[in-house]
């Protein structure tokens, strides 16, 4: 279970918001979880290492207090209470004679901002204890902006060097302006504000700056960089009455820019070893007609996303060598990978793709704690694509896919699904193959009529060979009539004929070919042997 050193916990806060009233040091209970303790006679089923904040107690009270203090000794947590300094001597004596550690907490912060700060220092808590002597020890960079907001009582958001907003913080209340709303809606800088945070004062030192745009709230900044190699920057937003000095924040807004440089450089190594791991289990998942029951590194449920290229790209080989065409689509292919891969990650998703010939399938895991929601992500991806590579995509998506055998019928329904939409010459977005289901049934039926002669009576085929023979438009006639459920006056319109021309065309037509268009039967099969030839 994550912990955090008391020692630790206390340094992490604001200055004189908590202080150590007794305990602490080596003997201090490791912190892992924050409890409300407004009734101590009812901590029975409380788990041990908690800290308990002790809602309206008052310490000069010696019997309250000392049930406060019996509960968080049996429970071998520690005690937070609010007292202005310095505290009632008894009470600090006798926690110390029953081994408690005691914090004294500021008598006008709120418990609410305390128990958040608690939470999200320990979302932020790393497993290795090699990070001990850090104030921001790990998590991901969503946890690390949660735990600076908290502590500096500001709205976070971290950068990176292209603009693209790659983590916030999300606490309750926190100040908010409308370039912050547009760069988390957009997750980029918006186009205004991209001269203010490109600023030279900022990325040309390691000093906290301020910057206050007109219009918006004042903000802190600080460039987040290794060595010489500046990988973004994190800014904090700040109610506008809040006038507190740079130095306020100075030393935990840089040293929360250093734990940011590590996630960071993660971030630039996301198609590492274990990711190609999974991406190949992926693509032998969906190449692979065996149902296996297991898929190494790869979640589910999960939704398939298939995505193809639109536009003039010419991806036919000759003689074996891709053409230039192809070479270029499979490396913008590629680059919409990275971005998948990087965006996702930075959105709270937990990506998993690969190409495969002319298209790129992504798998996203539906239980991943993401940031936004699986349409907001594509939005967003398709949008930076549009941008980035000039070029635009045809993207579907499947339902929830619960077992490893699913992945390869997601991706079947899924390639049938981009196949008709770029032979219906569909506009470039976003489609769900639930949507596309009757146009998928349809194209597999026409599909197994064609490629078997016993699922037709020939009928269709006759009249298209006698039409090629003599010149005549029979089969055209005939679809567009069936097409219109035997009305002859849309029917007509659509061949831009006389309705009477009609009607004499269908009365040849049943002589010559011997049908009869009063039989259901016979006009639902010459329906489907004219759709399955094309027309």
């Amino acid at each position: 279970m994550t912990s955090l050193p008391l020692a630790q916990l206390v340094d992490s806060m604001p200055e004189d918001v908590v202080t150590v009233l007794a305990g602490g040091g080596a003997q201090a209970p490791a912190i892992e979880g924050v409890e409300l303790l407004d009734c101590p006679e009812a901590a029975g089923d409380l788990p041990p290492g908690q800290l308990l904040l002790a809602v309206g107690l008052d310490p000069a009270d010696d019997t309250a207090g000392d049930a406060a203090l019996r509960a968080a000794a049996g429970h071998r947590g520690a005690l937070a209470v609010k007292c202005a300094l310095p505290a009632p001597t008894g009470f600090v004596d006798r926690a110390t004679e029953q081994g408690v550690t005691v914090l004294a907490v500021d008598p006008r912060v709120p418990w609410t901002r305390i128990q958040q700060m608690v939470t999200t220092l320990l979302a932020a808590r790393s497993a290795d204890p090699g990070t001990d002597d850090r104030r921001f020890p790990g998590g991901d960079l969503f946890a690390l902006a949660n735990a600076v907001a908290a502590i500096v009582g500001g709205a976070v958001a971290i950068m990176d060097t292209h603009q693209v907003l790659v983590a916030y913080s999300n606490l309750p209340g926190q100040p908010i302006d409308e370039t912050r709303r547009r760069g988390i809606l957009g997750r980029q800088v918006p186009q205004e504000a991209v001269a203010d945070h490109l600023d030279r004062e900022l990325w040309g030192s390691d000093a906290v700056v301020r910057r206050h745009r007109p219009g918006d709230l004042p903000r802190l900044a600080v460039v987040i960089r290794v060595g010489q190699d500046v990988l973004g920057s994190l800014w904090v937003a700040f109610a506008d009455t809040d006038r507190r000095p740079v130095g306020d924040h100075e030393a935990t807004l840089r040293e929360a820019a250093g734990v940011a440089a590590l996630h960071m450089l993660a971030l630039r190594r996301q198609v590492d070893d274990d990711q190609d791991s999974r991406n190949r289990a992926l693509r032998s998942a969906l190449e692979s007609r065996a149902r296996t029951d297991r898929l190494t590194g790869i979640r589910l449920p999960a939704v398939l996303l298939g995505l193809a290229a639109t536009g003039e790209v010419d991806d036919r080989k000759t003689d074996d060598r891709e053409t230039d065409g192809t070479m270029r689509l499979r490396a913008d292919l590629m680059r919409m990978l990275d971005l998948i891969t990087l965006d996702g990650r930075s959105l709270g998703h937990d990506p998993v793709a690969t190409v495969i010939g002319d298209r790129l399938y992504a798998l996203l895991p539906t239980a991943a704690p993401a940031s936004v929601p699986v349409d907001h992500l594509l939005d967003h991806l398709a949008d930076r694509a549009r941008r980035s590579h000039r070029r635009t995509y045809t993207l579907v998506r499947s339902g929830a896919v619960d077992s490893p055998a699913g992945l390869h019928e997601a991706r079947r329904d899924i390639d049938a699904a981009l196949d008709h939409l770029h032979d219906e010459r569909a506009a470039p977005g976003t489609y769900r193959t639930q949507e596309l289901r009757a146009d998928l049934v349809l194209r597999r039926l026409l599909a197994t009529v064609r490629d078997n002669d016993d699922l037709r009576t020939g009928t269709a085929e006759r009249i298209a060979a006698y039409d090629a023979e003599r010149g005549t438009d029979y089969l055209t006639t005939l679809a567009a009539y069936l097409r219109h459920f035997g009305d002859v006056v849309p029917a007509s319109a659509a061949l831009h004929i006389h309705q009477n021309t009609l009607r004499q065309r269908l009365r040849r037509a049943e002589q010559t070919f011997g049908l009869s268009f009063r039989d259901p039967t016979q006009r639902l099969l010459l329906s489907v042997e004219i759709a399955a030839l094309g027309k």
